[in-house]
């Protein structure tokens, strides 16, 4: 899949677009920005019809423009752009989001002192454009070694934030799965963190914009079967997963009866959403409240989530 050669870059940054032409320039200044220089930007142009292919052909050839000749699903956007890879690290920015100048050379030092690091996240900032506010993605310390047991309940990876070493994605297979529309990320690194040395870089290095146009706000209801899919492969990552991990499955599951029922009220359908959490509502008193929330006008739904403030998984 691989080849390396002596004038390679020594990061590789994926970054995929399909008309993004609004925010292109400044997540691509970004890169230039960085005061780390020893990388390339793998561009997949996944057949984007906006004015994206002339911006990026203003930039010099550090950028690697390709072009894809019809839209495919992300991931296998994702996929494509990663064959291309040249990096001994790899990393990930997407077209609506940029990085602090430092973010590559902060990333890069961490692995050059911690060898047995192979993946590296970090805190962020979100831009949340319908509320025109900035606030820090992540807050207080980070949970320490089981982190996979940790993240089941809560996932603080940004995808904008990871450094990972190519070696270990080698390991995986060298890509995403294709068959997942939304929560490609989710699963190929979580499989990673169950089994690889993980560093936390606190410092907010990436800004993340949450907007109604990304595929995360548009494609939702695609979330619950996604999850089911993934937990499926979880329980195939040891033979005493299921009893190793009881608790946390449990949570998991009540997490995906939450998204079933998000949806449910995004339909105004209050009841639908009750018979989703119902069976969820003893094992955490987050879902005990949700479950009493749906009684209640859809204002106060709305209210106890707040676009962007609440993690995706």
């Amino acid at each position: 899949m691989f080849s390396l050669s002596e004038v390679s870059p020594k990061v590789s940054i994926i970054m995929n677009c399909l008309n993004c032409a609004e925010f292109l320039r400044e997540a691509i200044d970004s890169v230039y920005s960085q005061t780390f220089q020893s990388w390339e930007i793998i561009f997949w142009d996944n057949a984007s019809t906006d004015e994206s292919p002339e911006i990026v052909k203003d930039y010099d050839a550090k950028i690697r423009y390709f072009k894809g000749d019809e839209t495919v699903p992300l991931y296998k956007a994702r996929n494509f752009a990663l064959d291309k890879a040249r990096g001994e690290f790899i990393a990930f920015l997407d077209c609506d989001d940029y990085w602090h100048s430092e973010k590559l050379a902060r990333q890069t030092a961490l692995f050059a002192d911690n060898p047995g690091v192979d993946f590296i996240y970090g805190n962020y900032y979100i831009l949340n454009m319908q509320e025109n506010k900035t606030y820090q993605g992540l807050s207080g310390a980070q949970p320490s070694d089981p982190l996979f047991r940790s993240f089941m309940y809560s996932y603080p990876i940004n995808l904008q934030t990871v450094m990972l070493r190519r070696s270990l994605l080698e390991k995986f297979g060298g890509s995403f799965d294709e068959t997942l529309r939304l929560c490609g990320d989710y699963d190929l690194f979580m499989r990673m963190v169950y089994s690889s040395s993980v560093a936390y870089i606190p410092e907010p290095l990436v800004h993340y914009r949450v907007h109604q146009n990304m595929c995360s706000m548009k494609y939702m209801e695609s979330y619950p079967a996604e999850m089911e899919y993934i937990l499926g492969k979880f329980m195939k990552l040891g033979d005493d997963f299921e009893v190793s991990y009881r608790r946390e499955i449990e949570y998991f599951k009540a997490k995906i009866g939450y998204w079933r029922a998000r949806t449910e009220m995004a339909k105004g359908h209050p009841d639908r959403a009750r018979n989703e959490l119902g069976p969820y509502r003893r094992v955490d008193y987050k879902f005990f409240v949700l479950y009493l929330i749906t009684y209640l006008p859809k204002f106060f739904w709305d209210w106890a989530h707040g676009i962007g403030r609440k993690t995706y998984y």
